[in-house]
């Protein structure tokens, strides 16, 4: 079961990404259907996602970015940087690229 937001921290993080989905996919020449593939949600699903038809859960956000980070579409300055700080704050760690 998905655990949806539990900060307002989280809830800006998720708003980001959800706002940057469609930019990175195209980055990446990635469909729906293969980002959902990588995280285990459908097609359908990630097009909910992306226009805020349906939330998007901690988990999710976690794997979509952990997908995004392995294929190259994260950079390691500006918004991205900050966002994975942000996240790795959050988790207790540290995301390196």
């Amino acid at each position: 079961m998905p655990q949806f937001v539990q900060t307002e921290q989280q809830k800006e993080l998720i708003e980001s990404l959800v706002r940057d989905l469609p930019a990175y996919r195209k980055k990446l020449h990635m469909s729906q259907a293969e980002l959902g593939d990588a995280v285990g949600k459908s097609r359908q699903k990630i097009s909910e996602m992306e226009r805020g038809a349906a939330p998007l859960g901690w988990d999710t956000y976690l794997a979509i970015l952990l997908v995004l980070g392995a294929r190259g579409a994260l950079e390691s300055r500006g918004g991205d940087a900050e966002r994975l700080a942000l996240t790795g704050k959050l988790i207790g760690g540290r995301i390196r690229l």
